[in-house]
This record gives C-alpha cells, structure tokens and sequence, in this order.
C-alpha cells in the first residue's frame, strides 16, 4: 500500500521540524517510514493550461511527489527588469496545483540546473562577463544570492512546514561533475537555510567517487543520479554515508535528442528492471523524466563533444511514461505496476484535441463539451502547432476539464 500526502492546505505557520528526515539509512514522513516516488515535470516546458492535467497524470502513475527545477533566465532574462513570477512563470501556482492533488513537491533552485536548458538556468547577462559561474567569487555568488532574495522567500511560504507542499530543495546541482569548490556548495546551502527553508536539503551526483567527493557536503543527504546499476549504486552510498537511505534524484528512463542524431528510446523492459532495482528495500526515486514536455521557442539547450555543438531538439519528450502530448504510455502502465498503483484513471489514456479557430468559439466536432479550451499558441517561442495527422488540418492538444479531487490511496 502507497500512502499519499495529504491535499495541500492553507499556509499555516511554520513547524520545526521538516516533513523528510532519516536515521538508520531508511527515509521518514513526519515519523512515518516513507519512499520518495517521485517524477520530474518542469514547469517551463508545460502550457500553464496543462499543468494540472500533466500533474494529475504523475499521481494516476503512483506518484507521490512532483519534482521541478526553476530556471533563472526564465524568470530574469534581463539584468535591469525585476524577475517575473506570473503567467508562465508563476512557480507558485505550479507548486500550488501538486499539491491541491496530493502530491509533496521537490524543488531543484539551481542556480545551475543543466536540464538542457538555455545556459543551464543561467541568465546570458550573467555569464557574458568574466566571472567564474558556479563558483564562490563574489561576482557569482552575488547575483545568485539577489535573485535567490527574489525566489526562496517564495519557496520557504510553500513549505510542509508552513501546510504547504514542498518537502525538499535540492542544493545546486550535480555540482562533483563540475568542480569541488566547496565554499561555494556551502554558500548554496547556507543561502537558502538563511532565506527559509528548513525542509530536507540534499545533493546530487553521479555515483562515482570523483563525483561524491566534489559534490556533497558533510550533514547534508547525498542523492544519486544513474540510468541503470543501482545496485552498485547503493552499496557505494553506503559504504560513504552509511546511516542515509538510497535515493536517486533522477532515474533516466529515457534521453533526450540532438538535432541531427537518431530518436532515443529506451525499452520498457530494461527501464522497469532499474526502477524495480532502486526501490527495493525502501529505495527513493525520481523518474527523468516523468512528463518531458516541449522546449518552446529558442529555450533548449545544447552540448558541446570534440568541438562540435550539439543542440537538443525543440521535443523533450525524453522517451517518458507520459508522452509529450500527454499519451499515456506502455512504459507508464508497466512502472504503474511497480509502484503499487491500481484503480481506474482519473484521466484519458490519450488527450482530445480539437481545431483552436474551433475551440474558442464553440466546441468543435472531434471536441467533448466537457474539453477545456484549446491553449492560445504558446509563449515564448510562438511555437507551431502540431500537425493533427490528416492533411493541412493542425491541432492544438487539449484536455479534458474536470473537477479536481484529492488523490485517493492506490495499493
């Protein structure tokens, strides 16, 4: 049996104690023994006329918990204008909807957060200076530290402790693959203990020594990231932090694609045997992707190998259980399993779509009238719509509206 949080509840005041803690390498809620059943879905790359539905197909496959980065050049692409915390970019509410449908939220800050995003997160008026990014020089930490002034105050009201959903924040990100200046880690640490958040703070890196000794820190949780042995995974963690449970802060399930190479696909069968691996004995999970969504306008990223630039595709699909258009998929059903999940879904297997000219004046032949409006185009990007498949017709994905209900209990 799966127990679920509770729907998230009004602000309250804050506790003492945060909703995660360990001992004795298992993980606990509130002194309840407890897996993180995770899924990321990153706000960014989802229509805000999406977000419950995306959310809502993470609970249907046994989640308990919702994970997101936030990308500063998002919020802040220009110096001299304050970040913006509204439309797109109202994290809040995002945070807001995961837990009105019972899920915990853990959130990843950054400032870096990769995630083949543009600059990993960065703002290019950052970087475009000589600075050392990602390090303790002042003219990084700086402007990290203003912008975290804006955000974690933010962040810290929507806590567990303060009735919110938030159980955990994620200190800088794969930072061993990276460097080891570990004033700067500290500095991260710190500067979001000093603005408020008291829930669980954890590191994460790949699971090799190198890795470790460059990106944790001593009295904070070490996390993982791998795609596969966990095994071998978990007995390193151990013999380095012995007393901390096993938890993977992302399972790659699937990948994501650069313009010009073949479509990555992972099979269903060798990504269930690593999830089933992980969550043996009380493991902790978050699948990467859950929902990858869409790189909308000029915001994917890109890598760089042997001096040639690699760019990711506008798709971020990444091969997910719940597909960019929101198609629930074999890999979602057979992870389902896994998780415990059962019960009827609160959602379509596949979503409707309609005509947008259609949709916004009255419901089109192939929509419900229970559909909700089809989302004008999105922005940023003025991204094209996708063709529907029959001819010159093209198609807006839309989702059924319905009455949003707290999670009940899967087993």
């Amino acid at each position: 049996m799966i127990e679920l949080p509770a729907p998230y509840a009004s602000p309250a005041q804050p506790s003492e104690s945060p909703a995660l803690t360990w001992t004795g390498r298992r993980l606990y809620r509130h002194g309840v023994p407890h897996q993180i059943l995770s899924g990321a879905l990153h706000y960014f790359r989802v229509h805000p006329d999406l977000w419950r539905d995306r959310i809502r197909r993470l609970a249907d496959l046994g989640l308990n918990t919702v994970d997101t980065y936030i990308a500063w050049n998002f919020h802040q692409p220009r110096e001299d204008e304050e970040p913006r915390f509204d439309g797109w970019r109202d994290v809040e509410r995002f945070i807001r909807t995961a837990g009105e449908e019972g899920l915990d939220v853990i959130v990843r800050p950054g400032p870096y957060i990769c995630a083949e995003w543009s600059n990993g997160g960065l703002p290019s008026w950052l970087t475009g200076r000589d600075v050392a990014v990602r390090s303790s020089d002042p003219a990084f930490t700086g402007p990290a530290g203003r912008w975290f002034d804006e955000l974690v105050p933010r962040l810290a009201a929507l806590q567990a402790a303060c009735g919110g959903p938030i159980v955990a924040v994620q200190v800088e990100n794969e930072f061993g693959s990276f460097g080891d200046d570990h004033a700067y880690l500290r500095w991260n640490r710190d500067a979001l203990a000093a603005r408020g958040i008291i829930e669980l703070l954890f590191t994460a890196d790949g699971p090799t020594e190198l890795m470790l000794d460059g990106g944790t820190l001593p009295g904070t949780l070490t996390a993982v990231t791998l795609g596969s042995k966990p095994d071998a995974a978990r007995r390193l963690l151990a013999s380095r932090r012995p007393d901390e449970p096993f938890v993977v802060a992302e399972f790659w399930n699937g990948w994501f694609d650069h313009w010009g190479e073949r479509h990555h696909v992972r099979g269903v069968d060798s990504a269930v045997r690593t999830l089933e691996g992980i969550v043996a004995d009380g493991g902790s999970v978050s699948l990467y992707m859950a929902h990858g969504g869409t790189n909308f306008g000029l915001w994917a990223g890109a890598n760089e190998a042997d001096g040639r630039l690699q760019p990711t595709v506008t798709s971020y699909d990444s091969d997910a259980p719940v597909a960019e258009d929101g198609t629930l998929t074999a890999k979602f059903h057979a992870m389902r399993k896994v998780f415990g999940a059962s019960g009827p879904l609160r959602v379509a297997e596949r979503p409707r779509c309609c005509r947008p000219r259609a949709c916004r004046s009255s419901p089109a032949p192939a929509c419900s009238p229970a559909s909700a409006p089809c989302p004008r185009p999105p922005r940023p990007g003025r991204a094209r719509p996708r063709s529907s498949g029959s001819g010159s017709t093209r198609a807006w994905c839309c989702t059924p509206r319905t009455r949003a209900s707290p999670r009940a209990s899967t087993g």
